[in-house]
């Protein structure tokens, strides 16, 4: 993890889950975290897949110039990646395993802008369906922020994070290196359990 803001929230998280596997939606109290939110979001993870935003801070908005409430998280990202990240988030779920991505955004005419994305699952009792917590960050805005959209988001890292550790003692294990899985040899909406090639490391043993 990168930046302090990554940190901050992984804290929050981690905090609140206690022993379990995750914290429940119910839990997250935006005031407590409110110098976080303008680079927050949290996703539904919904029977299609498509991870809808269901709360989006003003910089994670300005990032497309748009308003992202309701919008896809996949729609962030090529079509190819959209792919691997669909499996990733479900996989995350499925395992209760916090991510932590690299990726660039480069807007038409505007200069490359390197993003840290954390993405943290929440607990489901008593709502209709679990939801994910994350959050962007960066060294500084650049200047094009609001102003260019950024067509797509390109990965570059992906790690997952054992959460079994304390909060200050992070172990990032790389997930896959490369997002290389073509939409064919990867079916959008694949259980995650039917995934060989989206590992998740936990506690030093490696599940699928």
């Amino acid at each position: 993890m990168k930046y302090q803001a990554t940190r901050d929230l992984f804290d929050y998280w981690n905090g609140l889950r206690g022993n379990r596997p995750a914290p429940e939606r119910a839990e997250i109290d935006l005031a407590a975290i409110r110098g976080l939110i303008a680079d927050m979001f949290m996703l539904d993870v919904d029977a299609a897949h498509l991870f809808p935003f269901v709360l989006s801070g003003t910089r994670v908005n300005a990032l497309a110039c748009a308003e992202q409430n309701g919008q896809s998280f996949l729609g962030l990202w090529s079509q190819q990646e959209a792919h691997s990240i669909a499996s990733m988030l479900l996989t995350m779920m499925e395992a209760s395993c916090p991510v932590v991505a690299t990726a660039v955004a480069t807007p038409e005419g505007g200069a490359d802008h390197e993003i840290e994305i954390l993405l943290l699952p929440l607990g489901r009792r008593g709502e209709n369906r679990a939801r994910i917590l994350g959050l962007t960050a960066a060294t500084a805005a650049p200047s094009w922020l609001g102003l260019l959209p950024v067509k797509n988001l390109n990965l570059r890292s992906l790690h997952a994070i054992d959460a079994a550790l304390t909060p200050r003692a992070f172990d990032i294990r790389p997930l896959f290196a490369t997002p290389a899985v073509t939409p064919q040899a990867q079916p959008f909406g694949r259980p995650a359990a039917d995934i060989p090639h989206l590992q998740v490391f936990e506690g030093g043993r490696k599940i699928s």
